[in-house]
């Protein structure tokens, strides 16, 4: 038995924010929607190409709901966990982070020939997105 593929969840604040952000900045696909009735609600977004099974869901539980914690309500407040996005082009990130004002640093070089940009989602969790030595 083998794993199959993987999924990302981010347990939003301001689900709307988010969804623009990953979806209208970061031009990630739709792969899928739903909306529970209940209180939860998300989108389930594609990272990459039609052959990517890398999948980043964003989701929102409001607090009537029984699977609500108050941590979702929070702002992130440390880098335990982040969020790192392997790309082919990293200066092209970086100009359309600029371009679309969304606040971002880098491209930096790091000691092992990789270039990292960093940024933040609208709930403060860090982005990554790199571009390995191999790729320039």
């Amino acid at each position: 038995m083998s794993f199959l593929s993987s999924k990302t969840v981010i347990r939003t604040r301001d689900f709307n924010a988010s969804k623009s952000f990953y979806m209208e900045v970061l031009q990630m696909e739709l792969y899928e929607s739903y909306d529970d009735g209940d209180g939860s609600k998300g989108v389930i977004l594609r990272i990459g190409d039609e052959n990517s099974t890398a999948l980043l869901e964003i989701s929102e539980i409001m607090d009537y709901n029984e699977y609500h914690q108050d941590a979702f309500d929070k702002k992130l407040d440390s880098d335990k966990m982040g969020l790192q996005i392997r790309t082919d082009d990293v200066q092209y990130w970086a100009d359309r982070l600029k371009e679309k004002r969304w606040s971002a640093r880098g491209p930096v070089l790091r000691p092992w020939g990789s270039y990292y940009l960093y940024l933040r989602d609208p709930d403060g969790l860090q982005i990554i997105i790199y571009q390995e030595k191999g790729d320039l």
